[in-house]
């Protein structure tokens, strides 16, 4: 008597969390192919194969659905930079996979990018639930590893750890995104200016060796 009430709300809480990530995959599809203001709440229930009343009781619309996705990606960026960048020997290479990382990310998602940035220009709250999640984990990660090569001795003990990898997600949004999205500059030029930007760098903050 006592067990069935409880699988009952446990299946309800699946299927509550099934939808909603439904939701929040076919939105970011959606937000992607035809941009947010084009994009209909009624348009990504059918792709979702949803009721479209549960995007206003999940979300409260669709800018709650755009906020829930930039909510998830934070989650993701943790592991795409595990599984994605292992630890690197030199700094150089550190500092290189980790701005080639952004650089390929970046543009595999250049549409739902495009959708996420113009709208963290006019509204501050999604501009702060991106550098609250998004660039806060990704500045996290990258200290972490910098600060590893510190204790190895492979950074000057002076350098400012949170500091170099603001700098490096910096200059990984504005090579990964606006130079080769924004701008429509060529790839295989980015990817050339980055390379020259990780050697830079990596050579200003590298302990010197007595020679």
């Amino acid at each position: 008597m006592t067990i069935a009430p409880f699988q009952t709300i446990e299946r309800g809480r699946r299927d509550k969390e099934q939808r909603r990530q439904c939701l929040i995959d076919a939105a970011t599809a959606v937000f992607a192919e035809r941009g947010y203001d084009c994009a209909t709440t009624r348009e990504i229930a059918e792709r979702a194969g949803c009721a479209e009343g549960l995007i206003h009781r999940y979300f409260n619309g669709k800018r709650g659905l755009l906020l829930a996705i930039l909510e998830s990606r934070a989650e993701q960026v943790v592991q795409d930079f595990v599984t994605a960048l292992p630890d690197r020997d030199t700094v150089e290479d550190e500092v290189e996979q980790i701005l080639l990382w952004h650089l390929d990310t970046m543009w595999e998602r250049r549409d739902f990018m495009r959708v996420a940035v113009s709208q963290a220009a006019i509204d501050s709250e999604i501009g702060r639930t991106i550098n609250e999640g998004i660039h806060n984990e990704r500045v996290r990660l990258t200290a972490g590893k910098l600060r590893r090569h510190q204790q190895a001795k492979r950074i000057r003990p002076d350098v400012d750890a949170e500091a170099t990898a603001q700098a490096i997600a910096g200059l990984g949004f504005a090579m990964g995104f606006s130079f080769q999205v924004s701008l429509g500059q060529d790839r295989g030029l980015a990817r050339r200016i980055t390379l020259a930007g990780a050697a830079a760098l990596s050579r200003g903050i590298s302990r010197r060796l007595p020679s």
